[in-house]
């Protein structure tokens, strides 16, 4: 009996062993980091692969960084490092900061559902850009990526922006000024209307109509239709453009 009591409770931890396997395979964060320009320690990168797993389980993005000396031109930057995200087999909904020192031109990419977390909110990139230059600028390149990892995750903690609250929030003050304008317009248009109501203001009926009812006339009208087909492009598996890239830096 003891023996048949062990195997089972050896089959049921198998069996959960098995389940905590499967969970921690679907929920396991994958990064990636690719030194090729030698900008970084190899302490360093075991920091930064550890804080780029972190930020993976925290998000469910792919956080990718690629230090290259590919030279590549500033104007050629995205679609050249979206060929290296295509062919590199990375999960679809990422983040990538490349950093090529031979040109000295850094782009962020986004990819997937991450692109909706920048899209329309330029500021996004332009916060994470502008905490990363001081370190940029003075070649401290692990620092620099330490705060790219860091605040491409408060991105996400942000959510996504919501369009119209965005458009209010950069011109609220000039939908403002338009809307009381306009107030003051219509107040006054009204008022000069409206001012004379009462006797002097009277309409005579009598004197200013005219009914003829012997004369009639039709008025034919000619339409005009015109119907012009709009073709939709075609779905593409390249990344938009909107929210797709923070532009060179």
């Amino acid at each position: 009996m003891m023996k048949k009591g062990s195997l089972r409770i050896s089959a049921i931890a198998l069996a959960a062993l098995l389940v905590c396997a499967s969970l921690f395979s679907v929920f396991a964060a994958t990064y990636s980091i690719e030194d090729g320009a030698s900008v970084f320690t190899q302490e360093q990168i075991d920091d930064l692969a550890a804080k780029l797993d972190a930020a993976g389980a925290k998000t469910g993005w792919e956080f990718i960084i690629y230090a290259s000396n590919d030279g590549t031109d500033s104007d050629d930057m995205e679609s050249h490092y979206d060929r290296y995200y295509a062919q590199g087999g990375f999960e679809s909904n990422a983040i990538m900061l490349v950093i090529d020192k031979a040109s000295d031109n850094r782009i962020i990419l986004s990819y997937g559902e991450v692109k909706d977390y920048f899209a329309g909110a330029g500021e996004r990139y332009d916060e994470i850009k502008s905490a990363m230059k001081p370190y940029l600028n003075s070649g401290d390149y692990y620092e620099a990526a330490k705060v790219f990892i860091e605040k491409a995750s408060d991105v996400q903690t942000m959510g996504k922006p919501n369009k119209i609250v965005m458009v209010l929030q950069k011109f609220g003050w000039i939908i403002g000024i338009i809307a009381v304008a306009a107030g003051v317009v219509f107040f006054f248009v009204n008022r000069s209307r409206y001012k004379n109501l009462g006797k002097s203001g009277t309409y005579d009926l009598a004197a200013n109509s005219d009914v003829d009812l012997r004369e009639s006339e039709d008025v034919f009208v000619n339409q005009y239709t015109t119907v012009r087909t709009i073709r939709e492009d075609d779905d593409s598996s390249s990344p938009s453009s909107d929210g797709h890239s923070s532009g060179t830096f």
